[in-house]
């Protein structure tokens, strides 16, 4: 008789021990990266654009440098990005689901030959730091 009790204790401090092990190794996870340029097109500081007044000089001088720069034929594009990622998720022992979502805040500014400001549009999205 005092076998199987032994026997009993026995399996139920391993079964224990496994669900242990396997409570340590599962676990949530959650994470944010941001890459590309500051997204200084929001600041409230920044000097209004005007179209046909503003230059490059002066986007270059209150965004800092684009993301690209792009020259076309009849025009020059500054292109600034600003991409924020976030990651949530649960890491189990045999299934693991995590849940991505992507933000994309732009600034796009069109310069003529002379480099004065035809046209320029941001993003709808946008990333508060």
């Amino acid at each position: 008789m005092k076998s199987t009790n032994i026997r009993g204790f026995r399996s139920g401090r391993m079964i224990m021990a496994m669900v242990g092990v396997l409570l340590m190794v599962a676990g949530c996870v959650v994470s944010k990266s941001q890459k590309g340029v500051d997204n200084l097109w929001r600041d409230e500081s920044v000097p209004a654009f005007v179209r046909g007044e503003t230059t490059q000089s002066n986007v270059l001088e209150a965004l800092g440098p684009p993301s690209q720069v792009i020259a076309l034929d009849r025009e020059v594009v500054f292109y600034y990005l600003r991409e924020l990622e976030k990651s949530t998720g649960a890491i189990l022992l045999l299934y693991n689901h995590t849940n991505d979502a992507i933000i994309y805040d732009r600034a796009i500014f069109f310069f003529d030959k002379k480099g004065i400001l035809k046209d320029y549009a941001l993003s709808r999205e946008k990333i508060s730091e």
